[in-house]
């Protein structure tokens, strides 16, 4: 009650204070500006009106991030700042995790400097925080790849979850299947984005196909009441992000994001 008070109330503090779950974090863009600001010098803004396409937010990212931050201790910068960040908003579980290629780019190919990476700035920054580390994946990439990605974080007991996330029209759905029944055998938690800018159908579709336990988004969900109704007699929870949403241009306005 005190959280949607707050919400009501436009109080950003009372929000603050409430212990809440951030389970939709891309920490690549979810860390805090100040903090990246006070140990970059880099004044990244934020994106103040609505844009219309993945291609602006590209662009967008390109334009504010560029590769300043595409290094070993750029990567470790940007995980402090999400730390950072979580802690000041008053986050109690933080689900985040870095993509597959990612592990090659910026960790020698070291799954263990990657994890320990994630949990020495959890210990140094917010160690009150429970870590949800998990395994991203990026849907334009070519299949075999990622399988070869994969196959150095396989039977790495540290993940928690598994996330298929980028472009969501990229490329079939089911192309992934054989990946998400490798996770579900690790014992992942399995999750992909869908129906952001997809269809009420291909929510169900990713669900059914996959066996998702979560959405990431989901929001197209809202225009088919029976997959609706499939997702809460599933028990699939939808991991939506309003004010994403709403600068993304999926939705007129907070109110209809909610």
């Amino acid at each position: 009650m005190e959280f949607t008070n707050a919400l009501i109330q436009g109080d950003l503090e009372a929000v603050r204070r409430c212990p809440k779950a951030d389970l939709h974090n891309h920490f690549v863009l979810g860390g805090s500006r100040e903090f990246l600001r006070e140990h970059s010098g880099k004044d990244i803004q934020p994106i103040k009106k609505p844009i219309h396409s993945m291609n602006e937010m590209h662009t967008w990212t390109s334009q504010n991030l560029g590769d300043y931050f595409e290094t070993a201790e750029g990567r470790r910068m940007l995980i402090r700042a999400t730390f950072s960040q979580a802690k000041k908003d008053g986050v109690s579980i933080l689900e985040i995790g870095e993509d597959v290629w990612g592990l090659g780019e910026f960790f020698h190919g070291n799954i263990e400097e990657l994890v320990a990476a994630f949990e020495t700035a959890h210990q140094e920054i917010a160690p009150d925080i429970e870590l949800q580390l998990q395994i991203g994946l990026s849907r334009h990439c070519d299949i075999s790849y990622l399988e070869d990605c994969l196959s150095h974080f396989w039977g790495c007991k540290a993940f928690y979850s598994i996330d298929l996330y980028g472009d969501e029209l990229a490329q079939p759905i089911e192309k992934f299947k054989s990946i998400y029944r490798r996770a579900k055998s690790e014992g992942l938690k399995l999750k992909a984005h869908v129906g952001e800018w997809g269809t009420a159908d291909d929510v169900r579709h990713a669900v059914e196909c996959l066996e998702l336990d979560e959405v990431q988004h989901g929001i197209a969900a809202a225009e088919d009441p029976s997959v609706i109704r499939f997702l809460a007699d599933n028990h699939i929870r939808l991991n939506i992000t309003p004010s994403s949403n709403y600068l993304l241009g999926r939705v007129r306005d907070l109110v209809e994001s909610m």
